[in-house]
Parts: C-alpha cells; sequence; structure tokens
C-alpha cells in the first residue's frame, strides 16, 4: 500500500511538472502572438500614415501653378525657363536637394532611371539644388545615370512638401498646373514602384 501511494504521488509530480511547462509554453508562445500582432499592427499603422500623407500633399498641391523658375543644364545648356521644356504632353518632374539623404535620392535616381524604360527622356526632369555641377557629374558616373539633371535655386519652390526635407515627385502639366505629388520612403518599394508605373503610362499615352 505504501509502494502504491509513493508511486502515486511521483506520478501526480510528474504530471505537476509537465502541466506547469504546458503553461509555461502557451504563455510564451501567446507573449510571442501578441509581440508578433503588435508588430504588424505597427507597421499597418506606418503604411496607412505614408499613405495619409502622401493624399493630403495631393489633397493641398493639386492644381497649383508651378513657377516658371529658371533651370541650368549641367553641361553647357544655359540657363532657361522650365516653361521651355514643356511640349503638348505632362513632365514628371523628380526633385532633390544635396541636403537630403544622400542614400535616398541616389536610390530613387536609380529606380527611375530603371523604371523610365522606352519612355521619352524628355518628357523627365531632373531638378536639384545645393549640389555643384561637379559633384553632379561624379554623381552620375559613379552610378551610372543617364537622366540629365538640371540646377536650380533652392529657393525655387515655395510650398509644403519642400519642408518634408525628403526627395519627391510630382507631374507637370502643359499649362504649368501640378498634380500627382509623392515622396516616396524606401520602406515600401513596392508602392514606389506602382507610382512610377502608373506616371509612365501618362506619359507615354
Amino acid at each position: 500500500m505504501k509502494d502504491m501511494k509513493t508511486v502515486l504521488l511521483k506520478t501526480l509530480c510528474v504530471i505537476s511538472i509537465l502541466f506547469c511547462l504546458y503553461l509555461l509554453n502557451s504563455i510564451t508562445e501567446l507573449k510571442n502572438t501578441n509581440k508578433s500582432l503588435s508588430t504588424f499592427s505597427n507597421t499597418v499603422q506606418m503604411k496607412e500614415n505614408f499613405l495619409n500623407s502622401n493624399f493630403h500633399l495631393n489633397s493641398e498641391m493639386t492644381g497649383m501653378i508651378a513657377p516658371d523658375i529658371f533651370i541650368e543644364g549641367e553641361k553647357n545648356e544655359g540657363t532657361f525657363l522650365l516653361s521651355k521644356s514643356l511640349k503638348e504632353k505632362p513632365l514628371l518632374i523628380y526633385r532633390f536637394t544635396g541636403a537630403n539623404c544622400k542614400d535616398c535620392y541616389i536610390d530613387l535616381l536609380t529606380e527611375l532611371q530603371k523604371e523610365i524604360k522606352e519612355v521619352n527622356c524628355d518628357n523627365i526632369k531632373v531638378l536639384c539644388s545645393r549640389i555643384n555641377k561637379r559633384d553632379v557629374m561624379i554623381l552620375k558616373m559613379n552610378h551610372n545615370i543617364t537622366l540629365p539633371i538640371f540646377l536650380i535655386s533652392s529657393t525655387s519652390f515655395d510650398w509644403s512638401v519642400e519642408e518634408k526635407n525628403k526627395p519627391y515627385y510630382f507631374v507637370l502639366h502643359p499649362n504649368m498646373k501640378i498634380s500627382h505629388i509623392y515622396v516616396p520612403d524606401k520602406k515600401y518599394p513596392e508602392l514606389n514602384r506602382q507610382y512610377l508605373i502608373g506616371i509612365m503610362r501618362i506619359l507615354s499615352d
């Protein structure tokens, strides 16, 4: 009888230990699940904030008249008004400054060049400021950039998107109105690419 009690006690101890281990494992799994859900929720919220930011910029800026600024070619094209670049089709403008994150504006330049494919480069203008001609030539040579880059004054555009201190895109129409403002983010390469694909269709029509 005594041996039976001992066996029962040992069995109960083993069961208790196994149950405790099960509970601990369940609690760990629950914490990991909550952590994953929290991370997913934060990721979704960040993406939503990114999209909302671009939506608000478009609501605020679409239809504005761009100033007819002077732009200067990287070689010996001289200085001329932006309106001289406009023909019957819209222009895609990629705007950055030397004060922006260097890796960011170079990555976007490279991405833009990959996406233009058969689109006429005359329908795309890269406008930059706070960088000199020599640095532009070095940038193009080091990163195999063939797109023409034009220099402008850092005060050329007095609108809210400039305050973000990030590279951005916009479409300039023949009447000098702007639309399709987009501030890309390297965290969302698929959205950046979707934007460019959509704009390439507009330029190709």
